[in-house]
């Protein structure tokens, strides 16, 4: 699902870089410095958060054995990783094309919540991450399974709330609203910023219907609440510090 994700997203991202003056030599270096950055940036966040137990549990003697056990703590994916890993590579890769970074930002940032749509499918078919324990309409019914590692812990044989089918709707429903905002309004606003808000926030309230503890917590919420929360911040501070600064250069 998620290759089927990547192959949608390089689509609509080729189709939608018509409207620039990219170049293909320069679409395809973005793309790959994109596809770089979310690689090494969902297994680094996946490796952050279970590095409490990889400390605990870890009993290597040899380089080899650190390799192997490293390998094996940051197999997994986070999306939060990922999403910060491909905007600060794709942040380079505007740098050393000196590409204005905000037009190719909104080019690439449409895409985001499609690739991540076919993702969190991709989630729910795994059983890697799941829903709270529920009974009502559309739950999901898990079994006792190898293809699903998560449920393995003492929760085989509950059915769980879709809630990765629900985020993948709600992101099927952004990356909708998105697109028509970057073909009506081109680049009047940050694609990206709103998409980091709207995510933000959304992420904030369905990981409350998350049932899976391997994603971590910190206190009371889960690490991509707390992820949520800064990210939330940090856009707004931007957006008013964008907007003191223009608000300068009008009146000196």
């Amino acid at each position: 699902m998620v290759i089927i994700g990547l192959i949608l997203s390089l689509v609509v991202i080729i189709l939608l870089s018509k409207r620039r003056d990219l170049v293909r030599g320069q679409l395809a270096f973005l793309a790959l410095f994109l596809l770089i950055g979310v690689f090494l940036g969902a297994h680094l966040l996946f490796f952050i958060v279970g590095l409490p137990d990889f400390i605990a549990t870890y009993q290597g003697n040899t380089l080899a054995d650190f390799l192997d056990a490293f390998l094996i703590a940051s197999s997994g994916m986070v999306f939060y990783g990922g999403l910060l890993g491909g905007l600060l590579f794709l942040f380079i890769g505007c740098r050393i094309y000196q590409l204005p970074l905000r037009e190719n930002l909104n080019n690439f940032a449409v895409a985001f919540p499609l690739f991540h749509c076919l993702g969190r499918i991709g989630c729910t078919l795994t059983g890697c991450c799941y829903g709270i324990e529920y009974h009502g309409p559309a739950a999901i019914h898990y079994d006792e399974s190898f293809l699903n590692p998560g449920v393995n812990d003492g929760i085989n044989d509950y059915s769980r709330f879709p809630v990765q089918l629900l985020e993948a709707a709600i992101e099927l429903l952004i990356f909708v609203v998105l697109l028509l905002i970057y073909i009506k309004k081109e680049d009047k606003y940050s694609i990206t910023c709103i998409y980091l808000l709207v995510y933000s926030v959304i992420r904030f309230a369905d990981e409350f219907l998350r049932g899976d503890d391997l994603r971590g917590f910190w206190g009371p919420l889960s690490t991509s609440q707390w992820i949520s929360i800064a990210i939330f911040i940090a856009v707004i501070i931007y957006l008013i510090v964008r907007r003191t600064q223009a608000k300068r250069v009008l009146h000196p």
